[in-house]
């Protein structure tokens, strides 16, 4: 008998942080938590944070195991943290493999396979998650989990939706003469997810007299680079310069006009924890003009889609080159086959589908509950 027909009629329970804010992990968690809601699922989720969500955490794991004892968890939805504060937190609910029942941990972060690493916690991770079933967003993480015997793993990319108005194409880079040559960060202000380095390489093109304009999204967070002060203070610094527009948090309708505004999108990001950014695939949706850095996580990102790719450690000079390059590549690249590909590579239903079937999901289990 497969698990789809044992766990038909069987509850399942998600357990994860809060997913208020607009991430690409809290959209995909969000999708996944309403198939699993239709079908009669239980949430349990906590704050994240410090000693001031511990009561949250507490009332999660309250919640979570009064579940389990009535019965009511056959299979838990584990979106996990890959910290080792975050995985001590989890640990409650991965506890539940010992129980017998299936858990199916999501993973959002390439530092999955850091944490599975390291000393100590990452002998108790891995002895965990080789019990459960490990579903990864981005291929390039297969080879290296399966190098820590961690082999129950499966691969399910993430989605891009349509209905937020993405896909618009506009003209291609360098063809409004008239207007300065708009270059697009859509992530957040992270230093290393390459936003200063990008920055100096816009302002040595603006200096040398290119027309060029830097449209900025996202809020400051702070890395393992640059806390998240002296973050916003290199913004502030930054926000009287003409050739930097910075937007901060904005609607996804703003985010889709700035992408259709946009001659190029660029992430030269070499962030730890970088897997398959939301950044780039709506980018790819929308026939943009990208670079990015020489990663296995953004070259797995953007698979055969065309684009410009700079080594690590990436250098102001090598974007600078990067982008003139873009723009005058773009002149003569016609993109739309490739967005096309890539929208049915990143499609909802895609994503929904290959969902469906690791949860042990039909469409009938869903309507039933309707």
């Amino acid at each position: 008998m497969s698990f789809r027909q044992e766990n038909r009629g069987r509850c399942s329970a998600w357990w994860s942080a809060e997913f208020d804010e607009v991430t690409g992990q809290a959209i995909v968690t969000a999708r996944v938590v309403s198939m699993l809601a239709a079908a009669g699922g239980q949430g349990v989720v906590y704050s994240p944070g410090g000693l001031r969500a511990m009561p949250s955490w507490l009332a999660a794991i309250l919640r979570l195991w009064t579940l389990v004892l009535f019965g009511r968890v056959q299979q838990l939805y584990l979106v996990c943290s890959r910290s080792n504060g975050g995985f001590l937190r989890d640990l409650p609910a991965y506890l539940l493999v010992l129980l017998g029942r299936r858990v199916v941990v999501h993973t959002h972060g390439s530092d999955i396979v850091d944490l599975c690493r390291r000393p100590w916690i990452g002998g108790l991770a891995r002895f965990f998650m080789a019990r459960c079933l490990l579903v990864l967003p981005s291929a390039h993480l297969v080879s290296p989990l399966h190098a820590l015997d961690i082999v129950n793993t499966s691969c399910c990319e993430n989605f891009f939706e349509p209905s937020a108005g993405l896909v618009a194409a506009p003209a291609s880079a360098g063809t409004r003469s008239s207007q300065a040559l708009s270059v697009l960060w859509n992530s957040n202000v992270m230093a290393s997810k390459g936003f200063f380095v990008l920055a100096e390489a816009v302002e040595w093109l603006a200096q040398s007299g290119y027309k060029v304009c830097m449209m900025a999204l996202g809020r400051c967070i702070g890395d393992e680079a640059m806390d998240v002060d002296a973050c916003a203070a290199r913004l502030d610094a930054l926000q009287h310069e003409s050739w930097l527009n910075y937007y901060g948090q904005v609607s996804r309708a703003k985010s889709a006009s700035l992408l259709g505004q946009a001659d190029m999108v660029c992430l030269p990001s070499t962030y730890a924890s970088e897997c398959q950014p939301l950044a780039m695939i709506e980018a790819m949706c929308a026939a943009r003009p990208i670079i990015i850095a020489n990663t296995p996580a953004l070259c797995a990102t953007v698979g055969s889609y065309p684009c410009l790719k700079v080594d690590v450690p990436v250098q102001p000079k090598a974007l600078v080159s990067a982008i003139i390059r873009c723009s005058e590549q773009s002149k003569n690249v016609d993109l739309a086959e490739a967005a096309q590909a890539a929208r049915e590579r990143f499609s909802p239903h895609r994503f929904d589908q290959e969902m469906r079937l690791l949860l042990g999901l039909s469409q009938n289990d869903i309507r039933a509950t309707e």
